[in-house]
């Protein structure tokens, strides 16, 4: 409830400065709690789209009823190269990279912190390539966490290619 809420109140306030909210992770500080908020923009978010941001939401967070008495410390980035995942939608322009992922249950064939390939996302499930080049379909919603995991070596050749 509490994180519906704060996702609520700043997801407009990102759509009213252009940029699209990416997600929203709530953080154990270890004075205050820590609010980051990832946002994301065609062709990028800048730092002043996150000044922008981070501004509105301080203004806004402590003038609603739920958010009165909350002393936190807020963080506006872009996701980055290494993006983390908030749903199995937003992974579906990344199809053939790799993505770094830990589940959440041992007891899945894929357990533990695994990087596989993204190939496809279909609803809320996603299928990955593990080295094998087995195929497994998983539900999103059984991943702890999942981030891009971009081939640094092959983006450094593609830019010296260039040159």
């Amino acid at each position: 409830m509490f994180e519906n809420n704060l996702t609520n109140i700043v997801e407009p306030l990102v759509r009213g400065n252009g940029c699209e909210l990416w997600g929203i992770d709530l953080i154990r500080g270890k004075s205050k709690p820590i609010v980051r908020v990832y946002i994301d923009a065609i062709g990028g978010a800048t730092i002043e789209d996150c000044e922008k941001v981070s501004n509105d939401i301080n203004f806004e967070l402590p003038i609603d009823s739920d958010f009165i008495d909350f002393d936190y410390i807020l963080e506006v980035s872009t996701p980055g190269l290494e993006r983390k995942f908030f749903s199995a939608h937003q992974m579906k322009n990344y199809l053939g990279e790799k993505v770094l992922i830990k589940f959440k249950e041992s007891n899945h064939v894929l357990h533990g912190k695994k990087l596989l390939t993204l190939v496809d996302v279909v609803e809320s499930d996603i299928v990955l390539e593990d080295d094998d080049g087995n195929n497994h379909t998983v539900p999103f919603n059984n991943i702890h966490t999942c981030n891009l995991s971009p081939d640094f070596q092959a983006l450094l050749r593609e830019k010296n290619e260039k040159h």
